[in-house]
């Protein structure tokens, strides 16, 4: 475009060249400000659009529509711990994964929002079991690690989970992060996963397949030879679901063995195998599964903790 009364000839006059910052968005500004204020991606690039560029400016006008319009208390949220959450369990196949979202009051953890976050992350580190290449052992566990955890989806096709916490954080105005993630699985054939979820709210058709609690626990057992379906099978897998439980009501550290020396003159109660089964008093976890009917000792065991 040319300004009126322009020489003919003269290089055109830009109107907007105020607004190439804006549009060609600077990402380093746009991460910096969704890190200081915890809001979604697309609200973070529309202040620094309404502002210039400016990054001060954006984060003060986000923060007022924050004030005005309610929808989000981020910025006061990050600064209080979060002591609360849930953990969620996923089993498919072989496989099971268990992810864990705190939050700071219990109040906050029983709401359909975050219940259904919850949800989206433990089908998002499902769809990352599924895409992980199959191990040489047996059985395999993997602690996603924080670059893993920072690039979960929502689940398969789904958008990113950060942008969904952020939006959760936004909506009921609590910090609400993914604090761990996990997976356990077998190689087709050589067993199978149990899980327990405790303590967890009332059924919610949005959370689908996937089991919550404040307390939860995965458990590998080997199981070969055996065939899909059988009631055999059926009795093998409550099995693993009872020490699943034995899991999170003891808390072991380890596998184990079924005896263990004694330290102190105390006999050492954090191997599995070495504790008295839940569901057997007077029974250590070992001799129930070394009984003919159960399968043979769990190759694994994981455990994590909302609270």
């Amino acid at each position: 475009m040319q300004r009126a009364g322009a020489k003919r000839g003269a290089l055109p006059a830009r109107f907007f060249r105020a607004a190439a910052p804006v549009l060609a968005a600077d990402k380093e500004s746009l991460l910096q400000l969704r890190r200081r204020t915890g809001l979604p991606i697309l609200q973070c690039r529309d202040a620094l659009q309404r502002c210039g560029g400016d990054l001060t400016q954006a984060e003060a006008w986000l923060l007022e529509q924050a004030r005005r319009q309610g929808w989000s208390s981020a910025p006061v949220a990050r600064e209080r711990p979060a002591r609360e959450g849930l953990v969620g369990l996923l089993r498919e196949g072989p496989a099971a994964v268990m992810v864990e979202l705190s939050c700071e009051t219990d109040f906050v953890a029983r709401t359909t929002e975050f219940q259904r976050v919850v949800a989206q992350a433990a089908l998002g580190a499902m769809e990352l079991c599924r895409r992980a290449p199959p191990a040489a052992r047996a059985c395999s566990q993997h602690f996603l690690q924080p670059e893993e955890l920072a690039e979960l989806q929502t689940g398969p096709g789904g958008g990113p989970l950060s942008e969904e916490l952020a939006l959760a954080q936004g909506r009921l105005g609590e910090a609400v992060s993914l604090r761990r993630a996990a997976w356990l699985r077998v190689r087709p054939g050589a067993g199978f996963v149990s899980g327990y979820a405790h303590g967890g709210p009332a059924a919610d058709p949005g959370s689908g397949p996937v089991a919550l609690g404040t307390l939860g626990a995965l458990v590998a057992c080997g199981a070969r030879g055996v065939a899909r379906g059988g009631a055999r099978v059926a009795a093998l897998e409550a099995l693993g679901r009872q020490v699943a439980q034995h899991v999170v009501g003891f808390a072991p550290r380890r596998v184990g063995r079924a005896r263990e020396r004694r330290r102190g003159g105390e006999e050492e109660e954090e191997a599995l195998l070495a504790q008295e089964f839940l569901h057997a008093p007077g029974r250590r976890v070992g001799r129930v599964l070394r009984a003919p009917t159960p399968p043979p000792p769990p190759v694994s065991a994981g455990v994590t903790r909302g609270r």
